[in-house]
Parts: C-alpha cells; structure tokens; sequence
C-alpha cells in the first residue's frame, strides 16, 4: 500500500503518494479550482484516451468519437467525459479526507498536465517532486534535491533551442530587428526571455543557482535536463504565440501579465528604438 506524502508549495500542503500520484482535488482548492472542471475538457480527455493507447489499449475510442460528435458544452457531453475519464485507470476517486486518501487522484503521467492548467510553475515543481517520489518513494527534502532533478551537474555542448521564429516575433512586438545573430541580438531580447521564458517555467532558488554557475559564455538551456528542456520547449512557443498575436509592445506584455499571472513583479523595460543597443554577448 502507498504512503501519503505531504509537500509543502507557496505556503499549501499538497498531496501525493509514495507512486507519484497527486491529490488533485486539494492541489485544484488552492487556485479556487475542482478536478472535474478539467476532467470535462474535450482536450484534456483526448489525453487520457491517448495515454490509454500507448498502452495498446484502444477499448475507449471508439466511445470518445462518439462523444466528438455532441456538443462541446452541453451537459450530456460533459457528463459522458467525465465518466470515460474515470474508467480509464488514470484518475481514481476515494471518499473520505485527504490524510485519509480521500479525493480525486491523477496518476503521475496526467499530474503534470493537470497541475498546468493550474499554475505553470506549480506543474514545474510537480514534475519535480513526482520525479522524485518514484525514484526514491520520499519527498525532496532540499533546493538541492531540486537542483539535481532539474539541472544537470555541468552545461552540455551548446545546441540551438530557440527558433529564429521566435527572436522574430520578438522583433515584430519591440519594433526592433533581428538579424540572424550576425552583430548580435537587441538586448530587450534576453530581458524578454529572462523574464518570461525562463522566470516562467523555473523556481526562483532553481533560476538564481543556475545563474550563479552558468560560465560566461554558456546558455542556460545548456544545464538544463531533459525534462527541464521540454518545459522550456514549451514556454517558448506559448511566448513566440503571445508575440505573434499582439498588437504591440504594451499589448504583448499585458498578455504575458495575463496569462503568467503568477509571476511576481511588474517588467520594468523601456520601449526600444530601432537603433537600441545590441548585445555582444
């Protein structure tokens, strides 16, 4: 039988087990949420049915095409996706308290998913932690148990991770230009991503460490693991989306406000000119 393990995060106990199974019925109270408003999700059930596959198990898809069919928001369809969710082995439910292993529980595979629709940051430090619990059966007790899951201990042979697409959309919102590297990139580039790719999808002490050890001329991404890596994979599409949809600069930061809502602070940037300086680094 699996233990109940405690962790606290930004001051709230979350639950998972000794498995790397997550409580998400109290881990969706701390953010106002409930499970079953994800587990309605016509997207988040395709994931559930596609995890399911991997396992060379198709008994659900044929039920989800015809679940396709009805209306995205009628009660019926919602009604039906929360019933194939529950039986696909992927999401338990036990009444009682949460001590007791009461609640809604997501297997480790959906957590992640789960805990972004609640806080990006938060889903970096579940991945982390349910990282952990199935490596060791206990909690990280240390920044530098998180260090070691997130970080790799010395930076790797530089490979390119960000697309020209998104120093290009960048670009496009700043009023600035990018030139394909040659004479370097506008500074406001490496704020922009500072702030919003990599204060996004790091924990501060995680991000202040790897600043710390990075050697002059080392990229970030460099230390990071393959987890880390396709979390930073992924901010920096939803960044370059964000950019590519915005009307200007004012306009791009109160969507990145919006949709980043917790990161902390306010950006203090002034707009650039065409001729701002450029980073040699």
């Amino acid at each position: 039988m699996s233990a109940i393990i405690k962790i606290k995060y930004e001051e709230h106990e979350h639950v998972f087990d000794s498995y790397g199974w997550i409580n998400a019925t109290e881990a969706a109270k701390q953010y106002g949420k409930e499970p079953y408003m994800w587990l309605r999700q016509r997207e988040n059930v395709e994931h559930l049915i596609a995890l399911v596959e991997v396992q060379e198990n198709s008994v659900f898809v044929e039920e989800f095409n015809t679940i396709k069919k009805l209306d995205y928001i009628s009660t019926l369809s919602q009604s039906k996706l929360l019933k194939i969710a529950k039986k696909t082995g992927f999401v338990r439910v036990k009444c009682g308290l949460p001590e007791n292993g009461g609640g809604t529980w997501f297997h480790p595979k959906l957590a992640v998913v789960f805990a972004r629709w609640l806080d990006i940051k938060f889903a970096v430090w579940c991945d982390i932690q349910i990282d952990y619990l199935i490596r060791t059966n206990q909690a990280p007790t240390s920044i530098q148990d998180m260090m070691r899951l997130m970080l790799l201990p010395k930076a790797t042979v530089w490979e390119k991770r960000f697309p020209d697409s998104f120093y290009k959309a960048l670009a496009k919102v700043t009023g600035t230009k990018f030139n394909s590297h040659i004479g370097g990139t506008p500074a406001i580039f490496g704020e922009l991503t500072s702030k919003w790719v990599y204060g996004v999808i790091m924990p501060k002490d995680i991000l202040s460490e790897l600043r710390a050890n990075k050697r002059d001329g080392e990229k970030m991404h460099q230390w990071l693991t393959f987890g880390g890596e396709k979390l930073l994979s992924d901010q920096i599409n939803k960044v370059e989306a964000i950019a590519n949809s915005s009307t200007d600069y004012a306009d791009f930061i109160s969507r990145c406000l919006l949709a980043f809502s917790k990161v902390k602070g306010q950006l203090r940037l002034v707009m650039p000119h065409n001729d701002y300086y450029l980073d040699k680094a």
